[in-house]
């Protein structure tokens, strides 16, 4: 096999994984932006567990409604924080990929 030939195929393989890396990265982002949502929503339920516990005569149902929403909250910002990092890490991914066929462009 040539060398022009091995240059092609291996561009071929890169540009094959880029397109894959892309899907994922596109199907990670949505879940990102879902899990972002998400934590967004929790933080306001707390923002309304805190008030209803100052205003509420039950306090100790109001404290414990507010534990437990504070304990979900923690557990949706967790999975946010595991989609983010699985993001970066195929941003980094298509960043080498795309280097390999810039350095294959130049061979």
């Amino acid at each position: 096999m040539s060398d022009i030939e091995q240059i092609s195929d291996k561009m071929a393989e890169l540009q094959k994984l880029r397109v894959a890396v892309v899907t994922l990265l596109s199907q990670e982002n949505c879940k990102l932006l879902s899990r972002r949502q998400r934590v967004a929503g929790k933080e306001i339920e707390v923002m309304c567990a805190e008030r209803d516990l100052i205003e509420s005569t039950d306090q100790k149902t109001a404290r414990a409604t507010l534990d437990q929403l504070h304990l979900e909250q923690s557990f949706a910002q967790e999975a946010l924080d595991e989609t983010a990092q699985e993001t970066e890490k195929l941003e980094a991914l298509l960043a080498r990929i795309g280097s390999d066929i810039a350095a294959l462009c130049q061979a």
